[in-house]
């Protein structure tokens, strides 16, 4: 059993959606959760994440945070850092998704893309090894990368390049840290029912779940298990690996006879 009992896990875009999820998650199995995003409310409505941790005997609390602004993270950071003793796990969730082909992507989509996805998994995951140098003592990190991020995606130029650069970014930072007993791997999800794939239609929907072998879509829930277990000590030994939770999208697509 995974127990992440008096564990400090640090998720951003926790408060809707795959974040959601994963913060619960690691709520569940005794982490205290701070719960990073631009809002505490959910998207979606209804209590916030951290509430419902706290409603089911977690303990959690929300911090709001642009990723994208690198002052503003090193702040949070050494705030919750000196107040709780530091942060164990962190979980580079928050994410943004637009489509566009690379002639239809303008200047400031393929910058809000790079400043969020890239420049903030960058920023948090800087100033986490940072404390965690510090205080001489080892850690996890785990970027959520994208099936986009190993193959293309049609009409998502700026966001196919941004999972790219975090799944190498993870290799990297993983290699240089390792012998720190730093840990630091990725997820990379498939087709996820979100309220950010929203956007895809009930026909592209069931094509795609056609596709898949598995034969569905991913849940938040699916993605927050491959997350426990890498943030977890059963994953002690994994170093830079990019975790495909795609229910077997990226080895083939089932041949339709």
């Amino acid at each position: 059993m995974i127990d992440l009992s008096g564990k400090v896990a640090f998720v951003t875009g926790g408060s809707s959606g795959i974040g959601r999820a994963i913060a619960y998650t690691l709520a569940q199995v005794g982490a205290h959760l701070v719960i990073a995003d631009l809002t505490e409310s959910a998207r979606e409505g209804g209590p916030t994440t951290g509430e419902l941790i706290v409603a089911d005997g977690g303990s959690a609390e929300h911090v709001l945070l642009d990723v994208s602004d690198s002052a503003q993270v090193s702040r949070v950071v050494a705030d919750v850092s000196t107040r709780l003793g530091g942060i164990d796990i962190l979980v580079n969730n928050a994410g943004v998704l637009v489509s566009g082909t690379v002639v239809e992507t303008d200047d400031e989509t393929w910058r809000r893309q790079m400043s969020v996805n890239v420049d903030g998994t960058f920023h948090c995951t800087r100033e986490v090894i940072r404390q965690l140098l510090a205080l001489d003592r080892p850690g996890k990190v785990v970027n959520i990368s994208s099936i986009s991020g190993l193959r293309g995606n049609p009409g998502f130029a700026a966001y196919c390049a941004s999972k790219g650069a975090i799944v190498n970014f993870t290799r990297q930072v993983a290699l240089d840290y390792a012998a720190h007993g730093i840990n630091v791997n990725a997820v990379a999800p498939g087709f996820v029912t979100t309220e950010m794939t929203a956007l895809y239609d009930d026909q592209t929907r069931d094509a795609l779940s056609a596709q898949t072998p598995r034969g569905r879509w991913a849940t938040a829930q699916d993605i927050a298990n491959a997350v426990l277990f890498l943030a977890s000590p059963l994953a002690d030994h994994i170093v830079g690996e990019n975790l495909l939770v795609d229910g077997g999208w990226t080895i083939g697509t089932p041949v339709q006879l």
